[in-house]
């Protein structure tokens, strides 16, 4: 439901959409909605490089820039002290410079309003452990804090927490055990030196988004995630060692995207059972031959299957099955040959993308020129490689090229 309003502000131009995977969207705020919403917050917010004149009592919103936190001598403005009710403090990146560590522990200290605490990207070596008494916290970002060790435990005590961003922090030696403290959070990204997860993490069922980025020793999910019965993202990148999900992907109730990128070892194959909801199912450099077979368990509700830079894939599934599909999207598969007999009956099937696939391009030039795909052609919207080799004459036939309009180019 909540996708389908955000389709209907872009349709109205409030939100401009960079992609669509059905189940997952990226888009950002029209230029002219980002004016509005800066003219009507101009009380509420402000930056270094714009304080308000008067009422400082009233902002709400602080982001500060480098100028003013690198250093050792850098001081939080005297103006945020006044701003007594702070809900969100972003503290960019300092391009690789020292930030100072006493600056951070003041904030921290002094705004137990706080809700978004963002961090990303600095230098700090040490979270301080006052951050526990952020009791209102609901979102805090550690984005490419790569030399944070450790957490401190009392990161377990915000109970209000929603959101936490742990991805790229590549010195982070565990999670904290007492993670399943954390009741109420819905979205985690997770990059650890750990070889296998807290059994604390299946505690976590108001889990709605859980992502592994670079956890380069992590061998095995564990049972843990099979308990997380609320969660609709699942996202697994950069693991190296990993060697298969959950041998019984069906506990997963809700499950509904699916995204697996650069795990050299792990094998689909040995997950017996398949999530049988799912909506998204994305896979990219991954070795494998073939789909996995558990994909037929979602067969009924499965949207978008989008597939990239999987060399030894040769073949696709019968895929007629999958009735509510609307999504095909290839690229980087050189060896796969042809689109499975009868794709044109998924009455349901809107984008069909082929990009770097010179074998599945010309093959699927072939079967677009038949009759019984000139309705599909008609209807989808066909994206293909430019760059095939085909007859001149032949691209400019009735089928579904030019009368149609059905086909754009890669260029």
């Amino acid at each position: 439901m909540g996708m389908d309003y955000i389709r209907q502000f872009c349709s109205r131009s409030l939100f401009q959409v960079e992609s669509d995977l059905k189940t997952k969207m990226k888009f950002k705020l029209h230029d002219l909605v980002h004016d509005i919403a800066i003219s009507v917050a101009q009380t509420e917010y402000s930056t270094v490089n714009f304080r308000p004149s008067s009422a400082f009592e009233m902002v709400r919103h602080v982001s500060i820039s480098e100028k003013d936190l690198l250093g050792e001598e850098a001081q939080v403005p005297d103006f945020i002290y006044k701003s007594t009710k702070l809900r969100t403090f972003l503290i960019p990146s300092g391009d690789g410079k020292m930030m100072n560590q006493r600056f951070v522990k003041t904030c921290i200290s002094g705004f137990k309003y706080m809700r978004v605490l963002d961090l990303s990207g600095s230098p700090l070596e040490k979270l301080p452990s006052s951050i526990g008494r952020l009791f209102h916290l609901r979102s805090l970002d550690l984005y490419s804090n790569d030399k944070i060790k450790r957490l401190p435990h009392s990161i377990c005590n915000l109970l209000n927490l929603d959101t936490l961003n742990l991805a790229q922090c590549t010195a982070l030696e565990e999670i904290p055990k007492d993670i399943g403290n954390l009741i109420n959070l819905r979205n985690l990204w997770i990059t650890t030196q750990q070889k296998y997860l807290p059994k604390g993490i299946s505690r976590l069922t108001s889990l709605q988004l859980l992502s592994f980025d670079g956890c380069v020793n992590l061998m095995s999910l564990g049972e843990e995630i099979q308990f997380l019965t609320n969660l609709r993202t699942l996202a697994i990148s950069c693991c190296e060692n990993l060697e298969s999900l959950p041998p019984n992907m069906k506990l997963l109730t809700t499950l509904h995207m699916l995204y697996i990128s650069e795990c050299k070892k792990i094998d689909l194959m040995k997950t017996r059972e398949g999530p049988q909801d799912l909506r998204s199912f994305v896979i990219c450099t991954l070795d494998l031959e073939a789909l996995p077979p558990w994909l037929e368990d979602s067969a009924k509700v499965l949207q978008s299957i989008a597939v990239a830079e999987c060399d030894n894939l040769t073949k696709l599934p019968e895929l007629q099955k999958f009735t509510f599909l609307e999504q095909l999207v290839f690229g980087s598969c050189p060896n796969l040959l042809a689109l499975p007999q009868g794709l044109h009956r998924l009455i349901e099937l809107r984008e069909l993308e082929i990009s770097d696939c010179p074998k599945l391009s010309k093959s699927c030039k072939r079967q677009l020129k038949g009759e019984e795909w000139s309705k599909f052609a008609r209807e989808a919207k066909i994206t293909l490689d430019s760059d095939v080799d085909t007859d001149e004459e032949e691209d400019k036939d009735e089928g579904a090229f030019d009368d149609h309009k059905a086909i754009s180019s890669d260029n």
